[in-house]
């Protein structure tokens, strides 16, 4: 495989692998992931993780009796898309899982894929069904167990009845063990696949003009492409419940058509995540020379994937790209005592995947295995410098009350256990190349900025750039020769300003006394630069006002607070909701109530505090796999970003409750 092959999967979030069982019926599915879907190895394998989900096992268990697979991959905002033909086994050996991050939703298998061949092609679907569309234009998840109750009724009143699973495939996924490793799949998923599509599925079909298709070429190997930009429409010259679908010649690239044969297809509305498998076979009903205009499609297996895999590739967003999913293992391998309130950790995954993508300026969340506070607290501390492939550092000051920051001094030490949440914050450098830079920081408020002038110093574009630094004198002058060193590899466009508020005899300085606006004005003009400025809040609010006063445009002012920040929902209601009244939680098909506080949460918090079951995996409101109906009551989101979602459900690790409420769960 070439370079330039190898780049575009690296870079991809989003697949579909086609597969097909003994009997030759075959399965497309998506996959996602972040930062990308995939892992290369250096002998040219393709590694695919496999994550909980509905424990159908389509791919897997046709992989175990055929392993001749075909991928699609695909990259953001690219019209061009990759296929490759691959021979897969399912692997389980620690080695394979630990090259994924060792999370809290962890691969239970990983595909190691071998390619045999692989080939572009350029696609006017993306266009023509209107794919990349615009991150606000993204729409809601669907109701879906309204549709499958009018979906169920009316297959009922036709005397259908569910299709069930092939009985090969799960002989096979019970003799390897799989099956028992993921355990079953529920009642509704294995009774969720019909033969026809009636009143609940065909409003979604008719809105889905996306259309990933697999089948046999004449060679009897599967291909897959893209074959959509019109929805599928009932086949009028059939008595069958078959689809037409058409065929832009385009999108076939070097693989030659048959009249028939077996295929499987995904239809899917561009901006929602849900999307339709159908399963089955295919005749072509008009052609040319170069190929059929259309094809029949007759399904045998026909059903609604609620996959996580396009909310976690992240398709339709302009979310930077996410290095790992909720909690994740790290071990301290150094620790360093910057001065006497002030230590700087650095923390090594425990599995062997890479740290990942952190921007400049971006915090993790810390919590401690076996903290014995109930609910387990959580702190943010900003990434201290530019992380490399397999550390990243924190640099924490002791608060001094007994919380996490003094339990991390005091029992943190070389080869101690940490949980780290994935990356995140909006205090990022992005600034236009030509203006110049101010990073301000206060105290311990240093630590988000010294990565913003690594980057920076690292690729010099000529703009002006200033590190300011306020401390009390150089015993609290954090990180001052770390400074100096990025100073010097940028060169005479990097400039440092240090303000000590009361220096000590001998403390070399520029600027005696508090820090404000009209000295920073002194070093740019204030109208024509970007500021970053971190520390107290008193601190930056004073800064942020003057600099406004003087000209400053507010959008160019950019302001974290560094001090411990609790996660989750709990800490902000207990500062800005501790009037809200306690109200009752009843949790209809679990059988449980519980009394719900601000001090408890989020409504997830809440549901698995009283173990009620409960789907679950970012915990930031991305996957949504938390989603729940409401049976009665009304719920609010605290943090003031309400999701996308259908009427009358709720996203529970968002969401708290506004008085007593019934979840269908």
């Amino acid at each position: 495989m070439d370079d330039r092959a190898r780049q575009f999967i690296a870079h991809s979030t989003l697949l579909f692998i086609a597969s097909r069982n003994a009997a030759g019926a075959m399965d497309v599915s998506p996959r996602g992931g972040q930062p990308n879907v995939v892992t290369l190895r250096e002998d040219g394998a393709i590694l695919l993780p496999d994550y909980l989900g509905n424990r159908r096992l389509d791919t897997i268990g046709n992989v175990l009796a055929n392993p001749s697979v075909a991928l699609l991959f695909m990259n953001r905002r690219c019209n061009d898309y990759l296929r490759v033909a691959a021979r897969a086994e399912i692997s389980q050996a620690p080695d394979d899982l630990a090259l994924f991050p060792a999370d809290e939703n962890p691969p239970l298998s990983v595909m190691v894929l071998t390619p045999t061949s692989w080939n572009w092609v350029h696609s006017d679907v993306f266009g023509d069904a209107g794919f990349w569309i615009d991150p606000a234009l993204r729409k809601p998840p669907l109701d879906l167990g309204g549709v499958y109750g009018q979906e169920g009724q009316w297959q009922a009143a036709g005397g259908r009845v569910f299709v069930r699973r092939d009985a090969a495939g799960e002989t096979e996924l019970q003799r390897s063990g799989i099956r028992e490793h993921y355990g079953k799949p529920s009642t509704l998923v294995q009774q969720k696949v019909y033969q026809a599509a009636g009143p609940g599925f065909m409003p979604f079909i008719d809105q889905a003009p996306f259309i990933v298709l697999a089948r046999e070429d004449e060679n009897g190997a599967i291909t897959v492409e893209l074959a959509g930009g019109t929805p599928l429409r009932r086949d009028p010259a059939t008595n069958q419940d078959a689809f037409l679908l058409e065929i832009r010649h385009a999108e076939a690239g070097d693989a030659a058509w048959t009249h028939s044969g077996e295929c499987a297809l995904l239809a899917a509305e561009p901006g929602r995540c849900e999307n339709i498998r159908l399963n089955g076979t295919y005749r072509a009903v008009a052609g040319d020379s170069e190929g059929p205009h259309q094809i029949s499609v007759l399904p045998e297996e026909i059903y609604f994937h609620c996959s996580a895999a396009f909310s976690r590739s992240r398709i339709w967003t302009d979310a930077r790209p996410s290095a790992w999913t909720g909690l994740r293992a790290f071990r301290c391998v150094g620790r360093k005592q910057e001065n006497a309130d002030v230590v700087s950790f650095l923390f090594e995954p425990e599995d062997q995947a890479p740290v990942g993508p952190i921007a400049p300026g971006q915090y993790v969340t810390l919590a401690l295995p076996g903290d014995d506070v109930q609910p387990p607290r959580r702190r943010c501390y900003s990434v201290s410098a530019t992380p490399t492939p397999r550390t990243l550092r924190l640099s924490v000051r002791r608060i001094g009350a007994g919380g996490v920051s003094d339990l991390l001094h005091h029992t943190i030490q070389p080869g101690s256990d940490v949980l780290l949440g994935a990356p995140g914050g909006q205090f990022i450098l992005n600034s236009q190349a030509a203006r110049p830079v101010v990073l301000v920081g206060a105290g311990v408020g240093i630590t988000p900025l010294l990565p913003m002038a690594q980057a920076l110093a690292a690729a010099p574009d000529g703009r002006e750039v200033w590190f300011v630094h306020a401390a009390r004198s150089s015993k609290h002058h954090l990180f001052a020769d770390e400074v100096v060193r990025v100073i010097e590899q940028a060169g005479e466009s990097f400039k440092l300003f240090t303000v000590y508020s009361q220096p000590d005899e001998g403390d070399a300085f520029h600027h005696h006394g508090r820090l404000d606006a009209a000295t920073l004005a002194t070093l740019v003009p204030v109208t024509e630069a970007d500021f970053y400025i971190c520390g107290p809040d008193a601190f930056m609010d004073a800064l942020k006002a003057g600099l406004v006063a003087l000209g400053a445009d507010p959008a160019n002012i950019r302001m974290e607070a560094f001090e411990a920040k609790a996660i989750g929902l709990a800490g902000l209601l207990a500062s800005q909701h501790s009037t809200v009244t306690p109200c009752q939680v009843q949790f209809a098909r679990s059988g449980k109530t519980a009394t719900w506080h601000p001090h408890k949460g989020s409504l997830l918090d809440l549901a698995l505090s009283e173990d009620v079951e409960i789907q679950y995996s970012c915990r930031s409101g991305e996957c949504q796999s938390c989603v729940q109906k409401i049976v009665s009551g009304m719920t609010d989101y605290p943090a003031g970003n309400e999701p996308l979602l259908a009427y009358g459900q709720v996203l529970l690790c968002q969401a708290v409750p506004r008085g007593d409420l019934v979840l269908d769960c």
